[in-house]
């Protein structure tokens, strides 16, 4: 991979996490399985941790997803490895639960490997 500037990989990591939540709202396993690393983690603002195939099931559970985000850092390591910070209010109305808004401080690792932003880690938190 040639060198990405710090914007283009904000651009396009970005993109990726607009598709990451179009990805959800479609139950779309094949873009999970080509973004979200096999070994992928998850901890979300409860202190639920998920692997990749734990996120599948929970989002067979999802109706409709949507994502505003509020802010969306990029720092970019040794030119291949992104760490992302930002805020976003996530909506999702799951079909057993209902609908739940919540603005959440969000933190990723994604990594830049074989031509493909891969997913290594997010983590969620309610802000104080």
């Amino acid at each position: 991979m040639s060198q990405l500037s710090a914007d283009q990989a904000k651009e396009e990591l970005l993109s990726l996490m607009h598709a990451w939540t179009a990805a959800v709202g479609a139950k779309d396993h094949a873009w999970f399985e080509r973004h979200a690393d096999a070994d992928w983690r998850y901890t979300d603002y409860t202190g639920a941790q998920r692997g990749r195939r734990e996120y599948l099931e929970l989002i067979q559970q999802v109706n409709h997803y949507t994502e505003e985000f509020r802010r969306f850092d990029v720092r970019l390591v040794a030119g291949t490895v992104a760490l992302i910070t930002g805020v976003y209010v996530a909506r999702v109305d799951f079909q057993d639960t209902g609908r739940m808004e919540k603005t959440l401080a969000f933190s990723a690792v994604w990594e830049h490997r074989g031509g493909v932003w891969k997913a290594l880690l997010h983590h969620t938190s309610e802000p104080k």
